[in-house]
């Protein structure tokens, strides 16, 4: 066995050595110990919590702080990684396929607590920051063990996704989350709409309720897989792509494009519409569309990589999120970035970030007539559709940095940590 050392405290775990040692920053405040808790990590991506955690803790080891995420492992990950100055540790759980979902994540939970318990032994940290209610166990008891300040982000909430509570395990789910709201010194949320519908859902006060929102790293498209090989790979030379991508499930609407191609295609038979994602519907949609003979206009891809969604992001003609529920939606940000047109449903956190006919396209929820509308009339109008991705890119630059958002999550960190200490 190797040591991890960690300044000089030491503990035993595995067969690597892991040095601890950040420059603190300039101008910084003093930096801080945090201990970030989530499901999701890269590889593994489900959602866009994933990518939340790898940009706000790496942001966050720019500026100057000490961040360990624990996260699940993933075959051909190592246990233990320094990721952008983010230490990552990952924690083994058995193969999801044995268990219901739900019992899977109390295993994960089981093992990240004993993970985290060793890991408390060998160092102090100042706050533990919670992702959802999938690591709401382990976040819990470790806040309690330890007397640390507690964060938590809910990234959706169970009510939201399913348009209320109908089952056993939505309560058991939507019981989680308050209790861990409730637990909690503070709870960061990534929109306005998602504020509201944490204070009235989860019943918590909404002065210790903080709006931060996502973020989006201003290199992202730099050295991706070129949009010209993704235009040969998919015959797509002569078409006009409307993108989308997400999970595949219905609080992502992905219905209504399916409901609404018919008419857009009548016009111009040149649209293709190319959706990727996995999910649940996946073979469900693939299905409807072969039965409707759209098979040549629409394709669910199912999981792309990521050099392959950036590629698509810069070849489309517009990038198309028609969810019913949508807490923020990091991918209209890479699309605004990207200078497309972006049409976006008119709920959540989408309309916070798009002004109708401003920087992107509104169109209402579920609702395949306004969507064949608003699409032909960004394909008729492209000149003025280009001025309005034009103006998209230049707020994505000014209001959605990741260092700022680190910043400010810091300092709500602080609040936590002097909130806890006051007996909070």
């Amino acid at each position: 066995m190797v040591q991890l050392t960690f300044h000089e405290k030491t503990f035993m775990k595995g067969s690597f050595t892991l040095f601890f040692y950040v420059k603190r920053k300039e101008g910084c405040m003093e930096p801080l110990h945090i201990l970030m808790l989530a499901w999701e990590y890269p590889p593994m991506m489900v959602g866009g919590l994933g990518r939340h955690v790898y940009e706000l803790s790496r942001a966050l080891a720019h500026n100057g702080h000490y961040v360990h995420v624990v996260t699940v492992h993933e075959e051909h990950c190592t246990t233990y990684e320094k990721v952008h100055d983010v230490h990552v540790h990952r924690v083994s759980v058995d193969d999801r396929e044995k268990y219901h979902f739900y019992e899977w994540i109390a295993q994960l939970n089981k093992s990240m607590f004993a993970y985290t318990q060793e890991l408390c032994k060998c160092y102090t940290f100042d706050v533990i920051h919670a992702h959802d209610w999938l690591v709401a166990i382990c976040a819990m008891e470790l806040q309690k063990q330890q007397h640390l300040s507690l964060v938590t982000t809910i990234h959706a909430t169970e009510r939201g996704r399913n348009g209320g509570i109908y089952t056993s395990l939505q309560w058991q789910i939507h019981m989680h989350e308050k209790e861990l709201v409730k637990e909690s010194n503070i709870v960061i949320v990534c929109s306005q709409f998602m504020k509201d519908e944490v204070v009235r859902d989860l019943e918590v006060n909404g002065e210790g309720v903080f709006v931060h929102p996502n973020g989006i790293d201003r290199h992202f498209f730099h050295a991706v897989t070129p949009s010209l090989e993704i235009t040969r790979r998919y015959n797509l030379a002569e078409r006009l792509v409307i993108f989308s991508i997400g999970r595949i499930v219905n609080e992502k609407g992905f219905y209504t494009i399916i409901e609404a191609a018919p008419q857009i295609i009548k016009l111009y038979p040149q649209v293709i519409f190319i959706i990727a994602g996995q999910g649940p519907m996946l073979e469900q949609y693939r299905a409807v569309v072969q039965g409707r003979g759209l098979q040549h206009s629409i394709f669910f891809l199912g999981h792309i990589t990521e050099e392959e969604q950036r590629a698509f992001l810069q070849r489309c003609d517009v990038l198309l999120i028609p969810s019913l529920y949508e807490p923020f939606g990091i991918v209209a940000l890479e699309g605004m970035l990207a200078k497309r047109p972006v049409l976006v449903s008119r709920v959540g956190g989408l309309q916070e970030i798009i002004i109708d006919g401003v920087n992107g396209f509104q169109m209402e929820s579920g609702c395949s007539q306004n969507l064949s509308e608003k699409l032909i009339f960004i394909i008729e109008q492209r000149e003025f559709a280009q001025c309005v991705a034009n103006k998209g890119y230049e707020d994505v630059l000014v209001h959605y940095s990741w260092g700022e958002i680190a910043r400010a999550t810091a300092h709500t960190y602080e609040k936590a940590v002097q909130h806890h200490k006051c007996g909070g």
